[in-house]
């Protein structure tokens, strides 16, 4: 995105992630609630044609669009914690995919599999050699401890399931002896504590030096040896 100035593209964007699944917005409420000229409103909607779409001054957002307006916003630099606030879980949980997908993994969304004679689901399994993520999303603006507790634990019992499992999943990266899988939430708001029996929780504000720094971790997380 080029021409504009990046703020201005920024503020227009976070503006446009605000429009919910339900609701309408006309290029007039855009440019009045992003406080800019409608012209200057039109030449970023331009930029982002291939999944904003403009019709008789109506303005509609693809299905995947607004984890794309999310990507773009966090790009010029917007807090994305303003950013998860205004995407529903599902596009949360995309939202951190793609966050994910940018440090180089290979990014499973709501993986389902069987295993200990059931059916499990993992929100984002995310993988590079040596690591296996199993990522809980928690898109709450309000969150319970003992939730964020109790999560925790549940993940690392899919995380267990998922070891089980591996020898006859089909991935894209084939884990092997040696390998590590790590289960560990990601949440909207920031927890009382980082950690919970091992067991990382992440701000998604703080996702992308976790995971940079996960290297580090590797004695004090719970690492489930493969």
């Amino acid at each position: 995105m080029r021409g504009l100035e990046d703020w201005v593209k920024r503020e227009v964007l976070k503006t446009l992630l605000r429009i919910k699944r339900s609701e309408e917005w006309s290029l007039t409420k855009l440019s009045e609630e992003a406080n800019m000229p409608v012209e200057v409103v039109k030449n970023v909607l331009m930029e982002v044609a291939d999944f904003v779409t403009v019709k008789d001054d109506a303005i509609s957002i693809a299905g995947c669009g607004k984890v794309q307006i999310a990507v773009l916003c966090l790009n010029l630099g917007a807090d994305p914690s303003y950013i998860s606030r205004h995407l529903d879980w599902r596009e949360f949980e995309g939202f951190t995919a793609t966050i994910v997908d940018a440090y180089g993994y290979a990014v499973y969304k709501n993986y389902r599999f069987k295993s200990v004679n059931r059916r499990w689901e993992i929100d984002v399994l995310a993988i590079k050699k040596p690591v296996l993520l199993c990522l809980n999303c928690k898109h709450f603006l309000k969150q319970r401890w003992a939730s964020l507790r109790k999560a925790a634990l549940e993940e690392l019992e899919r995380a267990e399931a998922l070891k089980q499992a591996l020898p006859r999943l089909k991935l894209e990266s084939k884990p092997s002896e040696g390998w590590k899988i790590l289960p560990a939430l990601v949440t909207l708001i920031a927890p009382k504590s980082k950690v919970y029996d091992k067991i990382p929780i992440v701000r998604i504000t703080e996702l992308g030096n976790f995971l940079e720094e996960l290297a580090l971790y590797t004695d004090s997380l719970r690492f489930l040896q493969v």
